[in-house]
C-alpha cells in the first residue's frame, strides 16, 4: 500500500489545504460578484448558490430578467467520463416580476413536477440520443461534476438545442479541499484509502458496494470530505482479485480491517463498515465475526448469504442461497427484476447470525419501500432475530417511495441500469438491464435524511464510543499556531 508517513503528511497537506481554501475563496468571491451584477441587468440571468460546493450540499437556482407570467425551461446537462451526455429539464412559469426560484416555484412538466429544489440534479438521465440504461456515477473522484444549467424560452423537450437565454455552470466536488486518495495494495487487499486533511485521528470506515464489482469510490471520497478515513474496498472483478463471487473468504475483509486500523491517522481500536445490496452478507458477517468492527451500515442490505459460499478460517461459515433459483421477470417497461422476498425469513439457514455479534456492535439498516427486489422484507426478520436474543443495538429505516439504490444526496436517480454482474453461475458475465424502483423526489428526500443519519451513527459508534479516542482526548494538547 502506498501510504506516506505522518510527518510528510503534516508538512505537505496543510500547505495544499491552505492553497485550496484560498482558491475556493476567490471562486466564491467571483461567483457573488457575477450574481450581483447579473441581477442588476435588464437581460435574462440565472444564478446557482453555491455554484462550487461538495456534492452533498444543496444548491439554489434562481432565474430572472424574464417576461412576467411567461413559460420558460430550466435545463441541466453534463458529460460523464465516457462521453455520455445526461440531461434534465423543468417547465416553469415566471412570477409577476419575471423570476423563478426553484425553492418555491412549481414545475409544471418536464423531468419532474411540483416544488423540487434538487429536481434538475436528481432527474439527470441519459440524453434522448444515448443508451437509456447508462448509470451516472463519477469514476475519477478528483474531477468535479460540471453541470451546465440554462434558461430557455418557452417549454422545450429534454436535450433540446434551443437558444440559451442565460446559463451558469455548477461545480460539485466529491473530494473536498485537502482530501487525499491513496491507492491500496497491501497483501491481498485492493482498494483506495481516502483521508481527510490533517493528521487525525479519524474514525475509519470500510466502504463496499454490491454485485456491480470493481471499485466504486465516490461515497468514500465524500465520507473523507466529512471527516472519515474511508477505505473503498474491492472484493471481486478488480486488479488481481477473483472475477466471481462464488466463494468469498471472509479473512480477506478481516485483513482489510487490519490494514485500515494500522494507518497512523486512523483511530486504531475500532472501525465501521458500509455496504450495499449484495455485499450486505459480507457486512453482517464482519459485524458478527470481527471484534474491531463496531458499527455497520447496510443500504438495501442482504441479511442472507446471497449466491456465495462464505468461508472463514478455512471453514464454511454460511452456504449462500442459490441465485439460479430466482425467476427473473421482464417488466412492462423492459428491465428485469427478481424478488427475494420469500427468502427473508428468520429460519432461513442462509441468514447471517447477527445476534452473535458483540453487544457493543451497532447496526443501521435502511431500505426503500418500493424496492422491486424485495429487500424491504428483510427488516422484520432481522428485528425479530435480534429482539428474540434480547439485542437492542440496532436501527432500521424504511423509506417510502424509494427503490433499491440509496446513495449520497443529489446523485442522479437511477430507476434502471445495465448490470454486468449477476451473482449466478449461468448469468455472471452476460449482463442485463435491471429495474431498481422508486421515485425521484422520494429518493432524494430519503438520501438527504440517510446521509445525515449514517454519518451521525458512524461518528457516535466509531469515534465517540472508542476507549482509545477518549483516552487520546485526555492527553491531547492543541498545537500552538505560529505567530
Amino acid at each position: 500500500m502506498i501510504l506516506p508517513r505522518a510527518k510528510l503528511l503534516a508538512s505537505y497537506w496543510p500547505v495544499r489545504l491552505k492553497a485550496a481554501i484560498k482558491l475556493h475563496g476567490r471562486l466564491t468571491g467571483c461567483i457573488r460578484g457575477m450574481a450581483f451584477s447579473a441581477q442588476q441587468a435588464d437581460e435574462p440571468w440565472i444564478t446557482a448558490t453555491p455554484r462550487v460546493c461538495l456534492h452533498d450540499v444543496p444548491t439554489t437556482l434562481k432565474a430572472g430578467g424574464l417576461p412576467p407570467h411567461s413559460p420558460v425551461t430550466l435545463s441541466a446537462s453534463l458529460i460523464d467520463e465516457k462521453g455520455t451526455e445526461f440531461c434534465s429539464c423543468a417547465y416553469y412559469v415566471t412570477d409577476g416580476a419575471g423570476n423563478v426560484d426553484v425553492r418555491t416555484a412549481e414545475s409544471v412538466g418536464g423531468s419532474y413536477e411540483g416544488v423540487f429544489p434538487a429536481g434538475l440534479l436528481t432527474t439527470l438521465a441519459p440524453a434522448p440520443h444515448e443508451f437509456q440504461s447508462h448509470r451516472l456515477f463519477r469514476r475519477n473522484t478528483s474531477l468535479p461534476w460540471k453541470i451546465q444549467v440554462s434558461v430557455l424560452n418557452a417549454h422545450q423537450p429534454p436535450g433540446t438545442k434551443a437558444e440559451v437565454m442565460a446559463k451558469v455552470e455548477m461545480e460539485r466536488l466529491l473530494m473536498g479541499p485537502g482530501v487525499r486518495r491513496l491507492p491500496v495494495r497491501e497483501g491481498r487487499v485492493r482498494g483506495a484509502l481516502y483521508l481527510p486533511p490533517g493528521d487525525g485521528p479519524f474514525p475509519g470506515i470500510v466502504d463496499m458496494f454490491g454485485s456491480i464489482g470493481g471499485l466504486m469510490e465516490f461515497r468514500s471520497a465524500l465520507l473523507a470530505s466529512r471527516g472519515f478515513a474511508s477505505l473503498s474496498l474491492a472484493f471481486f472483478d478488480y486488479d488481481d482479485l477473483p472475477n466471481t463471487t462464488e466463494n468469498l473468504d471472509l479473512s480477506y475483509f478481516e485483513e482489510a480491517v487490519e490494514v485500515l486500523l494500522a494507518v497512523p491517522e486512523v483511530i486504531p481500536d475500532r472501525c465501521g463498515a458500509v455496504a450495499n445490496s449484495r455485499s450486505g452478507d459480507i457486512l453482517l458477517s464482519m459485524a458478527t465475526l470481527l471484534p474491531a468492527v463496531k458499527a455497520v451500515v447496510g443500504v438495501s442490505c442482504s441479511t442472507i448469504a446471497l449466491g456465495s459460499t462464505l468461508i472463514y478460517k478455512g471453514k464454511v461459515f454460511k452456504q449462500g442461497y442459490d441465485m439460479d433459483q430466482i425467476t427473473f421477470e421482464k417488466t412492462n417497461r423492459g428491465p428485469w427484476v427478481g424478488s427475494l422476498q420469500q427468502q427473508f425469513t428468520t429460519d432461513n439457514p442462509a441468514m447471517i447470525p447477527v445476534e452473535e455479534a458483540d453487544e457493543d456492535t451497532h447496526f443501521l439498516l435502511a431500505v426503500g419501500g418500493d424496492d422491486p427486489w424485495g429487500f424491504q422484507h428483510s427488516l422484520a426478520p432481522f428485528r425479530e432475530r435480534m429482539l428474540s436474543h434480547n439485542r437492542h443495538n440496532f436501527e432500521t429505516v424504511l423509506y417510502p417511495g424509494t427503490g433499491h439504490i440509496i446513495e449520497p444526496p443529489y446523485n442522479a436517480f437511477n430507476y434502471q441500469s445495465f448490470h454486468r454482474h449477476i451473482p449466478t453461475k449461468e448469468h455472471l458475465t452476460k449482463g442485463i438491464i435491471f429495474q431498481w424502483g422508486g421515485k425521484p423526489h422520494s429518493t432524494c428526500t430519503a438520501q438527504e435524511d440517510f446521509w445525515r443519519r449514517m454519518r451521525t451513527f458512524l461518528m457516535n459508534h466509531v469515534q465517540d464510543e472508542s476507549p482509545w479516542y477518549q483516552q487520546y482526548l485526555t492527553q491531547y494538547t492543541p498545537k500552538t499556531p505560529p505567530n
